[in-house]
């Protein structure tokens, strides 16, 4: 596996990561994008591991998949919350709930 095609894949994922985030003002779709970011960060992270044979890099790339999950699902039951309350799902909307 050639680590350059692995950087410049990563590259591309963040990017479009990047760009989903900075235009969208849904909350869903701002999730999925950082899920993006994370991923194209872990697919950095294993082809780096997978160079230097390291196993902690790999372990280190588990914790944040992990990390990732939670992220998601604690962004899914905010918005959830935030959809039952206005019936749509915007990042201005955050603001205006008391809880």
């Amino acid at each position: 596996m050639n680590i350059l095609y692995v950087s410049i894949l990563s590259i591309i994922l963040f990017t479009i990561g990047i760009y989903g985030i900075i235009t969208s003002k849904v909350g869903m779709r701002m999730v999925i994008s950082l899920e993006i970011l994370i991923n194209a960060a872990l697919l950095n992270v294993i082809g780096i591991a997978s160079l230097y044979y390291s196993t902690s890099l790999i372990v280190f790339a588990l914790f944040v998949i992990a990390i990732g999950v939670i992220e998601t699902a604690i962004g899914i039951g905010i918005f959830t919350v935030v959809y039952k309350k206005f019936g749509k799902i915007e990042i201005s909307l955050l603001g205006e709930i008391k809880w």
